[in-house]
């Protein structure tokens, strides 16, 4: 399969994809409004979507294959750090929620 071909696949998910990338924008432009897992997790969608991005371009670009599997791992690393973390952040503010609730019913 060609790579011009591979990068039309890839640039018509992109284009699809803006039901998930669009609100993540609107989440860390939110800034301190929105907790801190929820901006983890909007990181982590537009890394994944980014990287999604820069591998159709590397497409288009006469480079080797491995290099740009090489930017589809580095980019899949990242969106999974990055969700990783904001689940981690999620469970601890869920702790914090609870004992709020824990001592104002007290």
């Amino acid at each position: 399969m060609s790579h011009g071909v591979l990068a039309l696949g890839v640039a018509v998910l992109c284009v699809s994809g803006n039901v998930w990338y669009l609100p993540a924008c609107i989440d860390l432009r939110a800034g301190q409004d929105r907790p801190r897992s929820r901006r983890l997790v909007a990181a982590a969608v537009l890394a994944g979507w980014g990287s999604a991005a820069l591998t159709m371009l590397l497409l288009l670009m006469p480079v080797t294959l491995s290099a740009v599997a090489l930017v589809a791992v580095a980019g899949t690393t990242t969106t999974v750090s990055l969700a990783v973390r904001a689940r981690l952040c999620r469970g601890r503010e869920q702790c914090e929620e609870e004992a709020r609730w824990a001592a104002l019913l007290r």
